[in-house]
């Protein structure tokens, strides 16, 4: 039962009123840069904004719960500090007074109890079927890998094609029992909100990027025999039970653990990476179906956010992700897949040149006159008309019309390159730049805050410091382009 959540100003009060009880040492740490950030970092954290998430949470009777706005800012705390272990920073906290009067209470709950609190808000309570049978892994075999750099070809057109008619007819609606539903929706309204409020996420020709990245994790994968009154049971224990084996194209092996998969906004007048949505999926799962997945869940969490561009990488380059996006009214730029692609990627259609333009009778491109949303297809005019050329053979045949041969590229000739942006162009280059951001998130994610040293196992605890990571990556950029 929960009977009180703290608020911000409950916590700015808590500063204001309890800073004269602490030492003269513990008021010199506080001076420190690395503490002091900290303290303005909590400050700018608006716990009131998910208010109407937790409540719903704890049950109307029982035992009265901790303030969640502990946690919250608690775990915050730990994952600015570089803590590894919760129970390591637990323990660090119920000994030093600081760190209390920085979370906002004299008395923080221990480890266990922020355990329930991550079991509580990832809906995951259930720790009895973590006994399995033995192999419910199968080790990868290295044969089979493919080249360093090179991503696994472990799915079929149907596969995509199958999302695409999932999301499309039902929406979203079928897939919000996921298990980091609500903390995905926790993180939208604590910080991409806020932060789109604040003028650090644009609303006009929004560009978003979408990337996957291998989150090893420190389990077995082949679980631990369970012995009982010393007979060995053919059962095993498995701590990650949801994990698998995926291949990892940055080092060139296959690895056990999870996909951490990011949408993320480049701002390039601050030159700040934001997060925007976090997801956790399997790590086999292909990366072009998580493109479909976690567009379709962050458009579903979010509709204020309407992007105009979704970039991807080469591992997304699918017929229906190309067809979900432009569903959407999203325009997609993503790269070609090099072992689909040739020197000249326009030989297969007559009369267009490798720059994408028909060709006239008289061997000339075409004068590109833009794209036609209305009706999705790019219009291009007589090069004569146009005054590119100054005679040709054909004046007098080609056309009647003074206006001149008119020639349209219908998207569905190839969405993949006859777009609104088409493939390669300037405008596609300059766009396609922004997908460098994911790549930086996931960075700062695994590597910044520490989440590949920590000793993760479960896929709840994973997507949950994943998004708090996320959260404050955020307040930094709050604190960073603070005027």
């Amino acid at each position: 039962m929960l009977i009180y959540f703290s608020s911000s100003q409950d916590y700015k009060e808590f500063l204001k009123t309890e800073k004269s009880s602490l030492s003269t040492s513990d008021l010199f740490r506080l001076s420190s840069p690395n503490f002091k950030s900290a303290i303005h970092k909590l400050s700018k954290l608006d716990v009131d904004l998910v208010a109407d998430i937790i409540f719903p949470l704890y049950s109307p009777l029982g035992r009265p719960a901790n303030d969640p706005a502990i946690y919250l800012r608690s775990v915050v705390l730990m994952l600015h500090l570089g803590f590894t272990s919760l129970k390591n920073w637990c323990y660090e906290v119920h000994h030093d007074r600081l760190l209390q009067y920085l979370i906002g209470s004299w008395n923080v709950p221990n480890h266990s109890s922020h355990y329930d609190f991550i079991n509580r808000i990832t809906h995951s309570f259930s720790h009895h079927n973590d006994l399995l049978p033995k192999g419910l892994f199968t080790n990868k075999s290295n044969s089979s890998k493919p080249k360093k750099g090179e991503k696994l070809m472990n799915f079929s057109n149907d596969d995509t094609y199958s999302l695409f008619d999932n999301y499309t007819h039902d929406g979203s609606v079928f897939d919000r029992d996921r298990m980091i539903y609500t903390l995905q929706l926790l993180f939208n309204a604590i910080a991409v909100i806020p932060s789109h409020d604040m003028g650090f996420i644009d609303s006009y020709n929004l560009v978003f990027s979408g990337d996957g990245s291998a989150f090893h994790i420190h389990a077995s994968p082949f679980g631990h025999q369970i012995i009982k009154d010393d007979n060995i049971l053919n059962t095993h224990r498995y701590s990650a039970k949801n994990a698998d084996f995926g291949w990892d194209s940055d080092l060139g092996m296959y690895y056990f653990g999870y996909t951490l998969y990011n949408i993320s906004y480049h701002n390039p007048l601050i030159h700040t990476d934001l997060p925007v949505f976090i997801d956790l999926e399997k790590a086999s799962r292909h990366d072009a179906l998580s493109s479909i997945s976690s567009t379709a869940r962050f458009l579903d969490i979010n509709p204020e956010l309407s992007p105009k561009f979704m970039c991807f990488d080469s591992a997304s380059d699918s017929s229906a992700v190309y067809q979900f996006l432009r569903h959407h009214n999203i325009i997609p730029i993503i790269d070609f897949n090099q072992r689909k692609l040739g020197k000249n990627i326009y030989k297969h259609f007559d009369s267009i040149s490798e720059n994408g333009k028909p060709i006239c009778d008289c061997g000339v491109e075409m004068y590109h006159c833009g794209y036609d949303y209305q009706r999705q297809r790019r219009k291009f005019r007589c090069p004569l008309k146009m005054g590119l050329i100054d005679s040709c053979p054909h004046a007098d045949t080609c056309s009647p019309s003074p206006y001149g041969r008119t020639v349209y590229i219908n998207d569905s000739l190839d969405m993949r390159l006859f777009g609104p942006v088409p493939y390669k162009t300037d405008k596609w280059k300059e766009l396609y730049k922004n997908r460098t951001c994911t790549e930086r998130i996931n960075n700062r994610i695994l590597n910044d805050y520490h989440l590949h040293q920590m000793r993760i196992r479960e896929d709840s605890k994973a997507a949950f410091f994943s998004i708090f990571a996320a959260i404050n990556i955020h307040l930094d950029a709050w604190i960073k382009n603070e005027t």
